[in-house]
């Protein structure tokens, strides 16, 4: 499994539900993380795959490079599925993942019914990776329309190269500033992003809650924010799900059996399996029975550390 990066994400929940399925079915899984580095993840591709491995998934670091790592594998007769991010324009086995389109729309559709009105900053991820760029689509697919209407307006739209904090807080600064504060709405596709556009508000003087900001992951960080009634909402991509779906296509991928998924998707080389695994975004009204049933992703005593009263009894 070559992953992104080793974030607490990939720790907690991608790597181990991914072993415990594929170790269940009798296969030793190598994990690998590039560290949000293309080249080193063609470099780490390269060495497993002469180490006659059996099938590769890969999250790929960006969706154009890593189509070399797709190519390699075919031309070694190893079967690859990209995971979580589709890679584009190179012909591969299969696509586990969300549809980050589909989280995108909902994050807008439901700050669009608290804030129907008002301005809208849109903070995506890296522009190299489609989990952005589609998410990015599904925010303009609810808000243009009520853009046209003239009750919205979307005042910045733009990427952060590497989800970072810096970036991201300094875009909500720059904000912020060119609009007098006059911001109802944050839109950010990363929970570690929401870290520095939460600081930014903070820094601009307004109040906890007044601006509306949703993330991406359920961070500890991000579910505090929401306990706190700092932040929104985070959408919740299921990283389990999507980890037990995607060992479980690669047990079949290895197992040369056909791949079990209802949709394809279209990479600009084809038609490919789409193993879709759900995304929803979590508010402050879901966050109580949602810590309870992730015990195993987040402390509920810390995810309510600073609020201690509103602690749900699980």
């Amino acid at each position: 499994m070559l992953k992104q990066q080793t974030a607490f994400r990939y720790l907690n929940a991608d790597i181990p539900f991914f072993e415990e399925t594929a170790e269940a079915a009798g296969y030793e899984v190598i994990v690998q993380s590039a560290e949000n580095d293309a080249v080193t993840q063609v470099s780490q591709a390269e060495n497993v795959l002469t180490q006659g491995v059996d099938a590769i998934v890969i999250q790929p670091v960006d969706f154009n490079v890593a189509g070399r790592i797709a190519d390699l594998a075919r031309e070694a007769g190893v079967p690859l599925a990209s995971y979580d991010d589709l890679i584009l324009n190179s012909e591969h086995d299969a696509f586990i993942g969300r549809d980050p389109r589909e989280g995108g729309a909902e994050a807008a559709r439901e700050t669009l019914a608290v804030v129907p009105n008002g301005n809208y900053v849109l903070i995506g991820g890296d522009p190299g990776q489609t989990g952005s760029t589609l998410m990015q689509e599904g925010y303009h697919d609810v808000l243009d329309p009520i853009v046209e209407s003239g009750e919205v307006a979307i005042v910045m739209d733009q990427f952060t190269p590497g989800w970072k904090t810096e970036p991201a807080q300094a875009l909500a600064e720059n904000a912020l500033t060119a609009n007098d504060n006059e911001v109802d709405v944050f839109l950010s596709s990363y929970d570690g992003m929401t870290l520095g556009i939460l600081q930014a508000i903070a820094q601009a003087g307004i109040p906890d809650g007044e601006i509306l900001v949703t993330g991406q992951d359920m961070e500890l960080s991000a579910m505090q924010a929401i306990a706190e009634g700092r932040q929104f909402g985070s959408l919740w991509p299921a990283p389990e799900e999507m980890a037990t779906a995607g060992a479980e296509t690669a047990v079949a991928l290895a197992n040369c059996e056909p791949v079990t998924a209802e949709l394809t998707v279209d990479n600009g080389a084809g038609q490919i399996p789409f193993v879709k695994t759900p995304i929803y975004l979590v508010t402050q009204d879901e966050l109580a029975e949602f810590a309870c049933s992730h015990q195993y992703w987040q402390n509920v005593d810390e995810v309510y550390a600073n609020v201690p009263d509103e602690r749900p009894e699980c």
